[in-house]
């Protein structure tokens, strides 16, 4: 009979090498048209490419530990290596939920139509979007500083002191000081103000574009699904991204709360906790390459290239 340990490693090494090889191409992606097709740039690309590094850095830090727990290897960091590992986990987990959040208010700040409020700040945006990155590096960096604090790693002793107990690290239970109440409070406002504007701009985005769609409905013949539509593609993929970033979201914190305050400490919450937290950095970079067209258009690949070139060539010739 097979472990359900088993089971999870499997799970969770086929999540980190989708994860890891869809972001890493979608990097490869964004950096081969910014350098050598200029004129297919978008603002939006920096934002993507930016998701895709913290969706990478968030599997490696969450996943590997994973992956080594459920194949037996156990009590490999110490103490320095469990703050390091889940200093970084946090960051990154941060800069998703940020970038996320900065990109759905991006989409519809560039859609928005030309006399609408945000028609003066539209040219202006993409000039900001380095400045956007930086203020949320330096929040998420000074707002997880306290687990580098809290966390150590598992020991044979009393674990009473400690709230909550993963596979590699133990985390203390929050005194009542100024500092944890700070640390809570800034981890909640943090979360809840990207939250809601995430929320605020999509519903914007998806109620502009569906009225969009309705004006020029009449163009189109009837014999056209309403799938050609780009605006409904662009919909579908902006509700499916943000989708899947809540509903995996918040099912982590749910096992995590669940961990954290239930008397009897189960490991299999935890772990499920943990997968459903890799499953929107490993599936969204599929989500992404399904609705770029640029993708089909692109001629890096040498076979390809190849290809291109002897078209190009006997096109000549013909000519």
């Amino acid at each position: 009979m097979i472990s359900s340990e088993l089971i999870f490693g499997l799970a969770f090494f086929f999540q980190c090498v989708i994860g890891v090889v869809g972001n890493s191409l979608l990097l490869i992606l964004y950096g081969y048209i910014a350098f050598k097709k200029p004129q297919e740039k978008k603002p939006m690309d920096l934002i993507l490419a930016h998701l895709t590094v913290a969706n990478i850095a968030t599997l490696f830090t969450r996943g590997i530990p994973e992956i080594m727990f459920c194949f037996g290897m156990r009590s490999i960091l110490n103490d320095l290596g469990c703050k390091v590992v889940l200093y970084i986990y946090r960051i990154f987990r941060g800069l998703s939920v940020c970038t996320t959040s900065l990109l759905s208010m991006f989409q519809a700040i560039i859609i928005s139509p030309n006399n609408s409020v945000w028609a003066r700040i539209k040219v202006k945006t993409p000039k900001y979007i380095l400045h956007c990155f930086l203020c949320v590096w330096v929040a998420n960096a000074l707002i997880n500083i306290r687990v580098i604090e809290a966390t150590e790693a598992i020991k044979n002793d009393n674990i009473s002191r400690y709230n909550y107990i993963a596979h590699f690290y133990m985390v203390r239970a929050p005194n009542e000081n100024k500092s944890a109440v700070a640390f809570l409070f800034a981890l909640t406002l943090h979360d809840f103000i990207f939250h809601f504007l995430m929320g605020l701009s999509s519903t914007y985005m998806v109620l502009l574009l569906y009225r969009h769609s309705k004006q020029v409905q009449h163009i189109y013949s009837n014999s056209n699904s309403s799938r050609s539509f780009p605006e409904i593609k662009v919909t579908q993929t902006i509700l499916l991204l943000v989708s899947c970033f809540v509903l995996f979201y918040w099912i982590n914190n749910c096992c995590t709360l669940y961990v954290s305050f239930h008397f009897e400490k189960k490991v299999e919450v935890e772990t499920i906790g943990a997968f459903f937290g890799g499953c929107y950095p490993a599936l969204s970079p599929l989500l992404l390459i399904g609705s770029d067209s640029r993708i089909g258009k692109l001629h890096f690949i040498p076979g390809k290239e190849k290809r291109h070139h002897k078209d190009f060539v006997n096109g000549l010739v013909n000519y």
